[in-house]
């Protein structure tokens, strides 16, 4: 096997594999390596907001996801912990569709993997266990690994750009000497699905309950995403027996649990955490982080797969630069750090408000109050998540009238 290469791309989710697909067409020998194979299960909210559905179709996935059966979504509804809901569809934007799309990651991964293997420049390894960052001095010229089935047999692979998409815990973290910081609040995910669960509508359910927030997401042909985003001390509740202490919290949560009757719990349960963290830089001569790898904002917005498919598009015309100018050192990447700054901007922003609004009781059961009767209110917080609006768009008076109900 050649052992050099154009792009060596760590990672083959949907942050590596959408980068393989976008950069695959201009004709570059690109090596996607996953330590995974494929299909596989993963602990996500598997929501794509509207802005990421955006980037589906400039790729060319969207008709095929929906063909195989993911699951369109209008808009969020919440409940608060009184049992008042509020609901509201995404607002039109000029640059994006005004629906998100969910689908098992089990599926949708696999689903793109495949479109990228289907191009002959494109050389997949899964199975693949990247050991060694290869550098010289701080640039970064490759990956020495070796397969699962051979662990003592090692490759080296050569590249004079590598792009890092192998999640929170990624191997570019420490070998490059990157700063990984964590969230003050550390929260933590456990996901699973569910099929039959009843009353389910085309929008994501927030549940808010004392340890934390519940996701339900529609997934198609009866099956429902549920995720639970729960503070670090909940967690403790969860030791043992996984699945049977995911469905106890399920059938025990109000405005969920009247709705498990006759449900049955699909596939695995899993766990994640802790979530919310920063990368600085995300970057490095012959590096780039995309996805998870680069950075996590807290999931109480549903926006990790968004962004790390925004983060995709940002990239792929800097690459191009990259090799046309046959230049990869810091400087260049730093524009693609200046970009995901600013797509980060109003998403962070909108983040901390709500997380903020979250550790008071009152406060959550004031601010949906308000949007249960207040459509424009909400449709204007959620033009922030699909890109219509940005958040100084939204003025103090209607943060005020959202936080005094």
């Amino acid at each position: 096997m050649n052992s050099s290469y154009d792009i060596i791309i760590v990672g083959a989710g949907i942050a590596g594999s959408s980068t393989a697909l976008a950069l695959a067409p201009k004709g570059y020998r690109i090596l996607l390596l996953d330590r995974a194979v494929f299909p596989r299960h993963k602990c996500c909210g598997e929501g794509i907001m509207p802005q990421g559905v955006a980037v589906l179709e400039e790729l060319g996935l969207l008709p095929e996801l929906l063909a195989r059966g993911g699951a369109v979504f209008h808009g969020i509804r919440y409940r608060s912990r009184r049992g008042t809901w509020a609901e509201a569809d995404f607002p039109p934007c000029q640059d994006s569709p005004d629906f998100g799309v969910a689908m098992p990651r089990f599926e949708l991964d696999h689903l793109i993997l495949q479109r990228a293997k289907a191009f002959t420049n494109v050389t997949v390894r899964e199975g693949f266990q990247v050991a060694r960052v290869l550098q010289e001095g701080s640039v970064v010229r490759g990956v020495e690994g070796h397969s699962g089935e051979r662990p003592d047999d090692r490759e080296s692979f050569s590249a004079p750009l590598t792009i890092a998409t192998d999640g929170p815990n990624s191997i570019f973290h420490r070998a490059c000497g990157l700063t990984k910081t964590y969230l003050p609040r550390q929260r933590f995910g456990v996901t699973g699905h569910v099929k039959g669960l009843q009353g389910i509508d085309p929008y994501v359910e927030v549940l808010l309950q004392p340890q934390g927030e519940i996701y339900v997401a529609p997934c198609g042909d009866g099956l429902s995403l549920v995720a639970l985003l729960l503070e670090k001390e909940a967690m403790t509740s969860f030791r043992g027996d996984l699945r049977e202490r995911y469905l106890s919290f399920l059938r025990s949560a109000p405005g969920l649990g009247e709705r498990m009757s006759g449900a049955e719990l699909v596939g695995p349960v899993l766990t994640a955490g802790p979530l919310g963290f920063t990368v600085e830089p995300c970057y490095g001569p012959g590096l780039l982080l995309i996805g998870d790898s680069a950075g996590f904002l807290d999931p109480i917005t549903g926006e990790g797969m968004t962004l790390a498919l925004k983060c995709v598009q940002a990239a792929a015309p800097l690459v191009e630069e990259a090799f046309a100018t046959e230049t990869f050192g810091a400087d260049l990447f730093s524009r693609y750090a200046e970009q995901r700054a600013r797509l980060v901007e109003d998403l962070f922003r909108l983040t901390q408000l709500i997380l903020a609004a979250s550790q008071h009781v009152f406060l959550t059961n004031r601010a949906i109050r308000r949007l249960s009767h207040d459509r424009e209110l909400f449709r204007k917080f959620l033009g922030v998540v699909t890109g219509g609006n940005r958040y100084s768009e939204i003025s103090l008076r209607d943060k005020c009238a959202l936080l005094l109900g």
